[in-house]
């Protein structure tokens, strides 16, 4: 049995449903290998869409340059083997994402391709330097203001690229190149969902672009403070933490049983 949990208590799913309907922008983080993960986001998916028929889904799984390849398939115009082949599906598509772009198909949500093409951002951690003449094509996802200066984002990023297995000091990584890229994500990915934000969102990343409320929330609240956002993680990614730590990571915890 699946649960909500929020500072503590305990929330069956059909009253966390309607606890994440007070939300204009609700972010998943998940752990791209987690079967829990991807359950979570298709069982929210149809809980919010039974309260919610505008509902609109957002994914970090897809890039911008592909808008236009997803709702040809959404709206019946090209065949799955087309769009698979023209919008670069990640590996773990069919077993994971496909059910979420299947349902939304059938009850005719939109999908935001949410991402910034990943040449884009691999063009910005080497020249570390966000810029359209860096990110050439790509440039036209830049937002009209990126916010850098996050000094509690920019720890924890670096931190966790240290704990990363290949990471060495002698192998000459760029952190700020590779901690530039990351933001950059993170505000292409709020700017996605900019035409679509009188509506209710459902957006599905990993985890990192959305704990703590950094990430993709932070570029959002940046340019809009009175945005009602709440961010769900998975209990895997906040065991061995007090509970007043797991609150600080996200607002709800899904739990399963």
């Amino acid at each position: 049995m699946p649960y909500l949990m929020k500072k503590g208590f305990l929330y069956e799913i059909e009253d966390s449903f309607d606890l994440l309907m007070d939300f204009g922008v609700i972010f998943i983080g998940e752990e791209h290998g987690s079967r829990v993960s991807h359950h979570a986001e298709l069982t929210i998916l149809k809980g919010l869409a039974e309260r919610d028929s505008k509902l609109v889904l957002a994914l970090e799984m897809f890039e911008r340059d592909v808008q236009d390849v997803l709702d040809a398939y959404l709206t019946g115009k090209i065949s799955e083997k087309i769009f698979l082949k023209q919008s670069r599906p990640w590996p773990n598509y069919l077993e994971d994402y496909r059910p979420l772009i299947e349902f939304a198909k059938k009850k005719g949500l939109p999908v935001i391709a949410a991402n910034i093409p990943r040449r884009g951002a691999a063009a910005v951690s080497m020249a570390n330097k966000i810029s359209p003449d860096v990110l050439g094509k790509d440039g036209v996802y830049l937002p009209k203001t990126i916010y850098l200066k996050s000094k509690k984002y920019y720890k924890h990023f670096v931190s966790s690229v240290k704990e990363m297995p290949h990471f060495t000091p002698m192998k000459g990584i760029n952190i700020e190149g590779l901690y530039k890229a990351q933001v950059l994500k993170d505000a292409v990915m709020a700017d996605s969902i900019e035409p679509f934000l009188h509506r209710r969102i459902l957006f599905c990343c990993g985890h990192f672009h959305s704990d703590y409320q950094l990430g993709i929330p932070y570029q959002l609240r940046k340019n809009h403070p009175q945005l009602k956002i709440a961010v769900i993680a998975m209990a895997s990614a906040v065991e061995g933490l007090l509970m007043k730590d797991r609150s600080r990571v996200a607002d709800f915890i899904w739990v399963e049983e």
